[in-house]
């Protein structure tokens, strides 16, 4: 692949969500590695969208690397913008963003192509069965693990429900799946790993991401049926939904029933020193470098 050295690139860094620190994180890391080959300017994304439109005009790339995370960044807003501004970027597109973002929507269609995934709970129910506890709750538009908790009793819900009540809306809740954390990247729309994360919570948030840092086993010691499986699942989910070029799917592997269900889809993965995408590619001989050529070599831009 020859690397156009014509082509100008701006990096989308920040943003306006909670991730913005793991968005800077991400574009540094891009940035660092692309200017060595590429004319290319870094571009800080504020509240302020006259400004971001502004400069993206000013800089007039041939290709925007979207490294944004969360809320307007992977959620189809700074895709329509770029659609909009006739300019061609990385990752998945308007439709395909947002309704993987949102999980209430993506669960529903996970399950109406007969992919397993937990079962939502309505916890608005008068009466709550106990065999309903463990249950995860997350927000229905979150990423990289922020606000995801257990509740493992009653006491717990009411607890959490008090605490979080005015924005009760932006959670959903679902039965907490026993098992391993196994993820599957996907990379130029083929698999290019299957990884177990390990951890000692229950859960793997926020803090097993990016503070104390998860082990990563790539290849694990799973049952072929299972490896058959998870890839299958993820090449049709990134098919089906349309993914551009790159995706990450999230799933449990519950031992005692030997079923795996999917928890989640990322349009996109993180691409910092400790993200799962460039550690599975790096396994199969495609190091950064390679990884966000192949990203800007694939770039889409929709036409309205």
């Amino acid at each position: 692949m020859s690397s156009k050295k014509f082509k100008k690139i701006v990096i989308l860094s920040g943003g306006v969500s909670e991730e913005k620190d793991i968005s800077k994180l991400t574009a540094n890391e891009v940035y660092k590695i692309l200017r060595t080959k590429y004319n290319v300017e870094l571009l800080n994304v504020t509240h302020n969208s006259k400004k971001l439109i502004d400069s993206l005009i000013r800089i007039n790339p041939d290709v925007a690397f979207n490294c944004l995370h969360g809320f307007f960044g992977e959620d189809g807003q700074i895709q329509s913008i770029l659609n909009f501004l006739r300019i061609p970027y990385t990752h998945s597109g308007v439709m395909t963003s947002s309704v993987l973002m949102n999980k209430k929507i993506s669960k529903i269609i996970f399950s109406s192509l007969n992919v397993l995934t937990p079962k939502s709970i309505n916890i608005m129910k008068k009466k709550i069965e106990k065999k309903i506890f463990p249950l995860i709750a997350k927000p229905v538009n979150g990423g990289s693990s922020n606000n995801l908790f257990k509740i493992n009793n009653e006491k717990d819900l009411g607890f959490f429900l008090k605490k979080k009540q005015k924005i009760i809306d932006n959670f959903i809740f679902e039965e907490f799946i026993p098992g391993r954390e196994i993820t599957v990247g996907v990379l130029d729309n083929k698999v290019c790993g299957v990884m177990e994360i390990v951890f000692n919570s229950e859960i793997y948030d926020f803090k097993n991401k990016y503070v104390k840092i998860a082990k990563h086993i790539i290849n694990p010691n799973v049952p072929k049926p299972i490896i058959k499986e998870l890839n299958q699942i993820s090449l049709k989910i990134h098919k089906i939904m349309n993914c551009n070029c790159i995706s990450r799917f999230d799933f449990r592997y519950n031992e005692k029933k030997n079923k795996i269900y999917l928890l989640e889809v990322n349009t996109q993965p993180g691409l910092t020193k400790n993200s799962l995408l460039p550690e599975m590619a790096e396994n199969i001989g495609i190091d950064f470098f390679n990884l966000c050529q192949i990203l800007i070599e694939n770039p889409i831009c929709e036409k309205s």
